[in-house]
């Protein structure tokens, strides 16, 4: 089914719309509102998204709590519906034709994001959940209300007590109720369509970080009976995660790269290509390779991989990176995926990559512990984790390393030009509480690596003197820097 078939499912909001009025003057109204409410604070007025927001019931519902409610949702008729609703209440939400895979919101926009019925459309729900923990504020909330509306295609035993319902439903109530038919082609499109839901949610969002709370058939309270029994073997159910207020450190580092990002480009030339590519290329099995490059800042890494015929995945915690990544990729005719997520909290199932890689990342962690066991979860048993790395700030805690920037400084300058309105005081202020600031490294990553459940294959040290007798006046080149490979190990080699 192409897109514009599939959208042609929600062009038309008026069959939809009958149901939402009739709920905007039942019982249901105030039953969703208890429901909802009881998860936001009081007396506060909010800053609420309302994604796919159909006909407008909950946009209007929320607008009459006295919160500023943003609804957004990409068919015009379902927009057109929801504005008539809003204008009958007397409230006025702010309606946007938008696309729920395409959020244009800047970071940290919303107290609250709700959604009901939509999460199951969705062709990219990792993103998509990516996306909204991006948009939420610190300590925000999203509300999920969904249902395993499609699973019975898949399961044939299920098939048959939802056929067997819908035969009841027919006798009791003299309409019928179909759940068992109704367009498969495009169920089996959606990759939710098949998974155990809200299960799957909860791992998912725990996974990105969120503190997540499951209410599996909240239907009990605010369906009416019909609907208990023509849907009682897909449950409503409801998904609370709350985005945690990120910690000081770790707010200044984004803060920090946020600013440096529109400074950020690489050199894309042949030369430089060449170079990394047979630098990476050596150590790689072959075949086309599923790739994460974890903290992709603008793209470099992801670039060269693509290159060599792989396919990647780039994720930045920092959206403006994200936004260059793009930028750069573009530019050079290339079509990459890139999420915007933290590096540690990733949405991705087990054992789903052959090679993760980063480059100047670590370092610059709050917790570079879960963060490489959150690497070693997503690599395949086998896969091959790459990164490079240097001991930056380590001159903040050792003699000889302030010695040899005090110097290299004297003879060359500063060591970075500072871009306009980026003050590198800044990161060497939150340099001194991350942990990696005051490791002699490799070592730290020599001893670590293999009480994660991986194996050390390959170091490549390049230390200052290296450095003076190849003549490299970088700004690497007063401390050690390296390439670190390694292998994951079985489990049952653990430790």
């Amino acid at each position: 089914m192409v897109e514009s078939e599939k959208d042609k499912r929600w062009a038309n909001g008026d069959g939809y719309n009958r149901y939402i009025t009739k709920e905007l003057t039942s019982f249901r109204k105030m039953a969703w509102k208890e429901q909802i409410l009881k998860h936001l604070p009081k007396d506060v007025p909010l800053n609420i998204l309302d994604v796919g927001t159909g006909a407008g019931f909950f946009a209007c519902i929320l607008s009459e709590e006295g919160h500023h409610v943003t609804a957004i949702d990409k068919s015009d008729g379902m927009l057109a519906c929801a504005g008539e609703n809003a204008a009958s209440l007397v409230v006025s939400p702010l309606f946007l034709k938008m696309d729920v895979n395409q959020l244009c919101f800047a970071d940290d926009s919303f107290d609250i994001i709700v959604t009901r019925n939509v999460t199951w459309t969705i062709e990219h729900p990792e993103e998509v959940y990516a996306n909204f923990k991006r948009i939420l504020k610190p300590g925000g909330k999203l509300l999920i209300y969904d249902a395993n509306w499609h699973k019975h295609f898949f399961d044939e035993a299920l098939m048959e007590r939802v056929c067997a319902r819908e035969e009841r439903h027919l006798e009791k109530y003299g309409s019928s109720g179909v759940v068992s038919g109704n367009d498969k082609e495009y169920f089996l499109t959606l990759p939710l369509s098949n998974t155990d839901r809200p299960q799957w949610d909860h791992l998912t969002l725990s996974r990105l970080g969120f503190i997540v709370e499951v209410e599996e058939d909240i239907g009990r309270w605010l369906y009416e009976d019909w609907e208990k029994e023509l849907y009682g073997e897909s449950p409503l159910f409801e998904v609370l995660a709350i985005k945690p207020e990120m910690s000081e450190d770790k707010t200044r580092v984004k803060s920090y790269w946020q600013k440096r990002a529109a400074s950020f480009g690489f050199d894309a030339s042949d030369e430089a290509l060449n170079e990394w590519k047979n630098r990476i290329n050596r150590h790689l099995p072959e075949g086309r390779l599923k790739v994460l490059d974890a903290g992709t800042g603008p793209g470099f890494m992801a670039v060269v991989f693509a290159l060599l015929g792989h396919e990647v995945i780039g994720v930045d915690l920092c959206s403006k990176m994200i936004e260059q990544a793009k930028a750069n990729t573009e530019q050079l005719g290339l079509s990459l995926t890139f999420l915007c997520t933290d590096a540690g909290e990733l949405p991705f199932e087990d054992n789903t990559f052959d090679v993760v890689v980063c480059r100047n990342v670590i370092w610059a962690l709050t917790n570079p512990v879960e963060v490489l066991e959150s690497w070693r979860r997503v690599l395949k048993p086998g896969g091959t984790l790459m990164y490079f790395d240097g001991n930056h700030y380590y001159y903040l805690f050792n003699e000889d390393d302030r010695k040899a920037r005090d110097a290299y400084i004297a003879r060359h300058g500063l060591v970075h030009d500072a871009p306009v309105g980026v003050d590198f005081s800044e990161m060497e202020r939150a340099a001194k509480s991350l942990p990696l600031s005051k490791e002699k490294r490799p070592d730290w990553d020599i001893s670590i690596l293999p009480t994660l459940g991986f194996e050390v294959t390959y170091i490549e040290l390049k230390s200052p003197q290296d450095k003076e007798k190849e003549q490299d006046i970088s700004s690497t080149c007063y401390y050690n820097t390296f390439m670190m490979v390694a292998k994951k190990l079985p489990d049952n080699l653990d430790n």
